[in-house]
């Protein structure tokens, strides 16, 4: 078990990392490239990307695929072709701020949606653990002053992004319900390459009658981003941590990313780090630390 735990950190905490850059961008982007569209080229080119290194281990893969095939596609509308729509639609009409709050919330969802599903046990660590990392999360976010969210305005896009948080919650079950005998790489192909079919239709729907992705530069660059890092580096190690944890357990990493915009820009936009910085971090690093402790029966 605590091999499993230690092994799962830095994928997890890779994971979040890359997601924290991709909240970013799509929040800098929302203007040029339209939700879906965005979501299309993004899983359309990983699966592309993914054939080409998974082809031979197709025929050898195929019976476990068929088998489970059901589960697949639960895992592609979730996780692929349902989040990605309605965080990036989300960033359309809500702040930075509200959307990590919100998301915050994933943990707890997914820890009571382990409880229900996979009828996995939650001890008083475990649940303290969630507790004391989402008042880090807060305490960052807030810049310390908790008075803040008192202030806070909610918009529609907040309730876009308390459909992707709960999406995000039923893919992390579902990757824990994976078949063990399905090759990691094999399956994130299947995965991306059923999302961007689900995805198609309502892209070409959003072209015809809303906006179509126009390709500049910056544009390029940031769907470059969201399939190699955002998508195929974080999906793998988000998988991989959540395979060997759970999801109740690997759900608290998702705190760690406001922790990651506030180091990406001391390093990148030359911002300091504060004290408040520092605070937040302890708190979530006490939390995770405690949520990792094996539940008692």
């Amino acid at each position: 078990m605590k091999n499993n735990n230690i092994a799962a950190y830095a994928p997890l905490a890779l994971a979040t990392l890359c997601w924290g850059g991709n909240v970013v961008i799509g929040r800098a982007v929302r203007g040029d490239l339209p939700p879906l569209g965005l979501s299309f080229w993004r899983w359309f080119f990983c699966c592309l990307i993914l054939l080409f290194f998974t082809a031979r281990k197709l025929p050898a893969n195929w019976p476990v695929i068929r088998k489970h095939w059901k589960l697949l596609l639960a895992m592609s509308a979730t996780g692929i072709a349902a989040f990605n729509p309605l965080q990036y639609q989300a960033l359309h009409s809500t702040t930075a701020i509200n959307s990590t709050l919100i998301l915050a919330t994933c943990p707890a969802i997914m820890a009571l949606l382990s409880v229900f599903i996979l009828k996995d046990k939650l001890g008083l660590a475990q649940i303290a653990g969630i507790l004391i990392s989402f008042f880090g999360v807060i305490f960052v976010i807030t810049s310390g002053e908790l008075t803040t969210l008192f202030h806070l305005k909610f918009t529609v896009g907040d309730i876009w992004m308390v459909g992707a948080a709960i999406v995000w919650a039923l893919y992390s079950i579902t990757v824990k319900m994976r078949p063990l005998t399905l090759d990691p790489l094999v399956m994130l192909m299947v995965i991306t390459g059923l999302g961007a079919t689900i995805l198609l239709p309502l892209y070409i729907w959003e072209t015809l009658t809303y906006q179509p992705v126009t390709l500049t530069p910056t544009n390029l660059a940031a769907i470059v981003y969201v399939t190699f890092i955002a998508s195929l580096l974080a999906y793998f190690s988000w998988n991989k941590g959540v395979g060997l944890i759970g999801p109740s357990k690997a759900g608290v990493f998702i705190h760690l990313m406001p922790v990651w915009v506030a180091i990406l820009a001391f390093f990148l936009l030359g911002e300091r780090l504060q004290g408040y910085h520092l605070v937040g971090i302890a708190f979530i690093a006490i939390g995770i630390v405690l949520n990792s402790r094996r539940a008692r029966v």
